[in-house]
């Protein structure tokens, strides 16, 4: 294993710094590669609790440190997530099926819209994934087509932000897809 680089502040002092909402940015020398700051977060995350969270910038050599969800928010937040979830894959499985019931067949054309709920929801194919979009609504449910058995966690944030009916959830993904990835991650759900 390797040592923190020199020049870092010690984890201690990090984790003192770092807070819910309040995240510490840490600049590397400019001459520093990129292979060396990933290995330097790489090496600090070792030495920090699980649910703190180095990133290296992709802009540059910096590192950013955020404090996700605790183990015990995330236990108190379960049955919130458990209802999402369900809700979720219900709504994804439903506009999905009427997706594909649509284009016929050999499915060689999927159709721009989709009528489900009283409403009719836009279709945005692309690629494996697909974006539904309820234009009274503003609700959207964006869904792999062929893997629905995994949860990709920015979809399931984004739907659970345009639903309007899952506001502790959301409220508590303070870093977004960050936390929503730890918040799956400690309910054993596999994320794509």
């Amino acid at each position: 294993m390797e040592p923190i680089p020199a020049g870092l502040p010690d984890p201690a002092d990090i984790r003192r710094r770092v807070a819910r909402g309040r995240s510490l940015t840490i600049p590397i020398d400019k001459g520093v590669p990129m292979s060396a700051v990933s290995a330097a977060a790489a090496a600090l995350q070792r030495e920090l609790p699980r649910d703190m969270l180095v990133n290296p910038s992709s802009l540059g050599p910096v590192l950013h440190v955020l404090q996700l969800i605790s183990d015990a928010e995330a236990e108190a937040l379960r049955p919130a997530l458990d209802n999402l979830l369900a809700e979720y894959r219900h709504a994804a499985g439903a506009l999905i099926a009427l997706m594909r019931a649509a284009a016929g067949p050999e499915e060689e054309e999927y159709p721009e819209t989709v009528d489900w709920r009283d409403t009719t929801w836009h279709v945005h194919e692309h690629g494996d994934d697909c974006r539904f979009y309820d234009p009274d609504s503003g609700e959207t449910v964006e869904a792999a087509i062929w893997s629905r058995d995994k949860i990709d966690p920015s979809f399931l944030l984004l739907y659970a932000e345009t639903s309007g009916r899952h506001q502790p959830v959301v409220d508590a993904c303070v870093h977004g897809f960050s936390d929503m990835c730890r918040l799956l991650d400690l309910a054993g759900v596999t994320s794509a």
